[in-house]
């Protein structure tokens, strides 16, 4: 997928508006497909919570440039449970109209982070890791500045 076009579809998010996937006023994207039941073992919550730390630092800093959006796979009790606890900063989509577009692109692997430059090519795609935050920024930062530079490859 690294190089091809990526993903295009609308959805709806949590804060009642419509976005789509597809890049726009020049900017990257990043989209962040991940999933949470409140059965996860704590390695798994841990390695979550630090995933969405990391994206809404990223988040911050990159907003101007590049546009978020995250898709929690199942919208669940268990997701907007998650959100009192964790905030994630960005809009989320939310409703079922993308599931069956979500399995396919995730091939039911979560989390899952991809990385669009502002010509609408996939960059770079990072599957969920047990990594901290401050690692993760460090992994995904040249990722994001190479989708800036238009770079269709970040290695």
């Amino acid at each position: 997928m690294k190089g091809s076009l990526g993903p295009v579809f609308t959805a709806m998010t949590n804060r009642g508006d419509s976005v789509s996937t597809k890049p726009a006023n020049g900017k990257a994207m990043v989209l962040y497909f991940w999933l949470t039941t409140k059965f996860d073992p704590p390695e798994f919550a841990r390695s979550s919570a630090e995933h969405i730390d990391a994206l809404n630092a990223l988040y911050h800093k990159f907003s101007r440039q590049v546009d978020f959006i995250g898709f929690p796979v199942n919208n669940s009790a268990d997701v907007r449970e998650y959100f009192k606890k964790h905030p994630l900063d960005f809009p989320q989509a939310v409703g079922g109209a993308t599931a069956d577009k979500e399995a396919y692109i995730t091939q039911n692997t979560t989390p899952l982070v991809i990385f669009i430059n502002s010509k609408g090519r996939v960059v770079d795609i990072r599957p969920g890791s047990f990594k901290r935050k401050k690692l993760l920024i460090k992994e995904y930062t040249p990722i994001i500045q190479a989708c800036l530079s238009n770079i269709e490859n970040a290695e």
